[in-house]
Formats: structure tokens, sequence, C-alpha cells
């Protein structure tokens, strides 16, 4: 546990320097972004602003000539106020109106004090800004047309009426038509629509350039809280795993072997998260075997004792005569119970990587022909034939104990488990980068689902642990940490009703 205390220094450290970074870096892309989207159609930008505003305040201006026909030197506080509105500074972007004769019609202050010939020049030139002002008159004309049809309706009731003579209607209908016509004529001739001054900014630097500065401001301040928010939530991203890991730590102190759950991506934390779950598999793997173990420990020593206590007390009460045979069965129980141990403790050095070999040039053949006519009688009596195809020498350094004691242990349990009449066959096989040595059987074989625990410590294919074959369950595994403690590798292929094939591995 005390190991992800820095490690949870580290990250908190990490998350606090990353989102500095973080800041910095949102500035320096907020300046860049900001300045790239502003100098972007920069004049293109300027020139929508500028017809924004002049249209604004030109449609201010038409509405008031509209209302009053004409403008007044009065209207001049109307225009500052349009001007104020749009976040222009009068003073600083003096505007004014002009008529076709470049004459001051309304103007702010500063304006007014622009001499006409260096204005007309200016304009002409185009170094200010000018904006025609137009007035709609479509609707005014509309309800002129109106009036013209509803006195003419007038008149037509008076006639039916009596009111008025023939002649007087007459005389009233044309002056009405000549004043419709005209209408229509000047309706015509300016479409509806009257040109009655230009609206002219004398300050040519009318521009967006101003505003740079509040828009870097406001791209930053959103670019930073969305780098906050960013930040915080990689932040939990990153504090969540190592919380869950550091609780997982604490049930493990305590004995609890529990995964913790992780993502399917690749990241350090989801990385550290599978070793973890990997660790605490395999701790508690470790554990359940330990609890095997000395399970099957006890199992195993139990029984000699079992035979032991009975003997000795059955002496010791002089229930059981004290002869030559009963000592010799006591003494046989001894020796079983010295083996196991020397047995467990043999696997354990070895599995520890301390186990001392003592290596030197042997032939191989020599000590299989040895471990064959070692168990010669074994197989005789059970009518097993052994047969040895290994005819060709094969020099290796090794520890020739070390080595009869891993041949001997497979024909003994091939003799242990195989049926009369069966077969062992020994065999040599040479490839391009390793021997074989294999030691095939025809017996009944073994189920796929107890090869993967053939090596283990104390196992027996047998569930029952039937006494009818003897032995610990050790010589396997035994087996297995010997080629290993050489530097060799041992597999077993088998099927049901078939047979098994033990195959040692040795490089060359």
């Amino acid at each position: 546990r005390s190991c992800f205390v820095p490690l949870y220094c580290y990250v908190f450290w990490k998350i606090i320097f990353s989102f500095f970074i973080l800041i910095f870096l949102s500035f320096v892309g907020s300046y860049i972004a900001t300045t790239q989207i502003w100098q972007r159609n920069l004049e293109e930008r300027n020139n929508v602003y500028r017809e924004r505003i002049s249209k604004s305040i030109s449609a201010t201006l038409a509405m008031y000539y509209k209302s009053w026909g004409s403008f007044d030197r009065g209207w001049e506080n109307v225009l500052v106020t349009s001007m104020t509105n749009l976040g222009l500074d009068p003073e600083k972007n003096s505007v004014g109106v002009i008529d076709s004769n470049f004459d001051w019609i309304i103007a702010s202050p500063k304006a007014i004090q622009q001499d006409k010939n260096i204005l007309k020049k200016k304009i002409d030139s185009g170094e200010y800004l000018v904006y025609p002002i137009t007035v709609d008159f479509s609707q005014d004309f509309q309800e002129r047309i109106s009036n013209v049809e509803r006195d003419m309706r007038r008149i037509n009731e008076a006639i039916r009426l009596g009111f008025i003579s023939n002649s007087q209607a007459n005389q009233m209908i044309s002056e009405l038509r000549e004043s419709s016509i005209y209408d229509q004529q000047l309706f015509d001739s300016v479409k509806n629509i009257k040109t009655v001054g230009s609206l002219v900014f004398l300050n040519e630097e009318l521009k967006l350039e101003d505003r740079y500065i509040d828009y870097l401001i406001i791209t930053f301040s959103a670019v930073f809280f969305i780098s906050i928010l960013f930040a915080f939530v990689i932040s939990r991203q990153i504090a969540n795993p190592i919380k869950k890991l550091t609780n997982a730590t604490s049930k493990v102190a305590e004995g609890i072997f529990e995964p913790v759950e992780s993502s399917n991506s690749n990241t350090e934390f989801s990385l550290l998260t599978k070793s973890f779950n990997s660790m605490t598999n395999r701790m508690k793997e470790i554990q359940n075997q330990r609890e095997q173990l000395f399970s099957d420990i006890s199992h195993e020593l139990r029984n000699p004792l079992t035979v032991l206590r009975i003997n000795i007390e059955g002496i010791l009460d002089e229930k059981i005569k004290p002869t030559k045979e009963k000592f010799e069965q006591i003494n046989n129980q001894i020796i079983l119970m010295t083996h196991l141990v020397e047995d467990l403790s043999l696997i354990a050095t070895a599995e520890s990587g301390e186990l001392s070999l003592n290596k030197k040039a042997i032939d191989i053949k020599e000590d299989i022909n040895y471990a064959v006519d070692s168990f010669y009688e074994s197989a005789k009596n059970k009518n097993i034939e052994v047969i040895n195809k290994f005819n060709q020498p094969l020099i290796l350094e090794a520890d020739q104990k070390r080595v009869r004691q891993i041949f001997s242990n497979i024909i003994s349990n091939a003799i242990k488990y195989i049926n009369s009449n069966d077969q062992i066959t020994i065999d040599q096989i040479e490839e391009e980068k390793v021997y074989k040595i294999k030691f095939i059987d025809n017996g009944p074989g073994i189920s796929e689902d107890k090869l993967d625990r053939i090596f283990e410590r104390f196992y027996k294919v047998d569930d029952n642990r039937s006494r009818e074959i003897d032995g610990s369950g050790l010589g396997l595994a035994i087996t297995k940490q010997l080629c290993l403690s050489h530097g060799w590798d041992i597999e077993v292929l088998s099927l049901k009703d078939v047979g098994t094939e033990f195959h040692i591995i040795i490089p060359k």
C-alpha cells in the first residue's frame, strides 16, 4: 500500500504541471486563433461593419426626415445619440449629413468645422466614407391615392343626392385626376425612393481593430474555462484508478484478493490496473495452492503417522508384540515420511532456483538404460513391455543423479497407471533446434481437463486418492522442476483410452 503514496503524489504533481501547461497552451492557442480569425478577411469585415453602422444611422435619420419633412440643426442630438448607441465616439468618429452641393445639412460639432471645398476633395478621392440617406415614400403615396379614390366616391354620391351640379362635379373630378396623375408620375420617376442627403464619416479609420483586445479576452476566457473543465475531468480520470488501486491494496493487505475494474484502453493506468489484477489473481491462486498444499501434506502424513501411532500404542499397551516384522513396518512408514519431506524440500529448493546441480558430460543413452533396467522387474510383474529405441549416444552437460531421477519418475509413473499387456516406448527425435526424448504408452490416457494440473504437487489423476496406486503425487512435480533447473522443458500429450506421451525438450 505504501508504494502507492509516492505514486499518488507523483500523479498529483503531474496533474498540476499538466494543468499549467494546458493553461499556457490555451492562452497561446486563443491568441493565435483570434489573430488568425481576426486578420482573415479583415477588409471584408471592416466593410461589413461600416455598412452596418452607416445603414443604422441613415435609417434613424431617414425616419426623422420622413416625420418632419426636412433636416434641422436641432437634429444634431439625434445624430450624436445614434452614434453613441452604436459605440462610436462623436469626437473621434465625426459624422455629418450633406446635400448634393456638399453643404452641411446637419453634423456633429467637429464635422461642421470641415471646409466645404476640402470636404468635396476628400470625398471625391475616397478618403472619407460616404453613405446615401434614402427615404421610402411608398406608404405616403398609397395613402394619397386612397384619398383621391375616397374623394371621387364622395363627389359621385353628392351628384346622386343633388348636392352639387354635374358641371361642378366634373371640375372637381378633373382636379383630383390631375393630382393623381402627378403623384403617379412622381412615383414612377423616383420609384418612390428619395435621396435626402449623404452620411459622411470624416474618420476614414472606422475599423474593428479597436475591438481586437475584447475579442482576445473573450476567446481566452472561453478557452480558459474549457481548459479548467477539461483538466478537472482528466484529473478525475487519472485519480480514480489510483484511488481504486489504493483501496484494493488495502484489501490485499487484509488478505482479500479482489480485482479492480479496468478499461480496454492501453493507457498507463489501464496497464497498471491489468498488472495489478494479474498480481492479485496470481496471489489468490498461490493462496489456494498453499491451502491445498497444506491439505495434501496433512493427508499424506496422516496415513503413516496413524500406522506409527497404532503400532507404538499397541506395543506400549502390550497388545502388539514387538516383533522384527512389526519394527520393519514402523521403519517403512518412517522411510515413507522421510522421502516425502525430502521430495518437498527438493521441489522448494528447485522452485527458488537454489538447487545445486553437479553438471558434467554424460551420455543420456546410458541413463535411459539405467532407468529401464531399474524398473525391469516392476514392468515384468505387471506384464508390461518396455521398448527402448534410444540407441544413439547423446552427450550433454547435466547432473547425472537428477537426470536418472527424471527418467525414473516418468517410467515409474507410467507403470503405475497403465494396464497389463500395455507398452512403454522410449524414443529420441532430433529437430533443428532441440532434442526430444519421448516416453509413449498406450494406457488409459488422461482426460483433457486434468492435463493442465498433471505437474502440480500432490495432484493425482485418481480423484478418490485410491491407495491401490501408491505414491505421494510429487513425482511429476519433481520431474518438472528438475527439467527446468537444467534449462529443459517437459510437456504432456494424452488422449483418453488412447495413451499418453511425455516429451522432454532439450535445446541444442
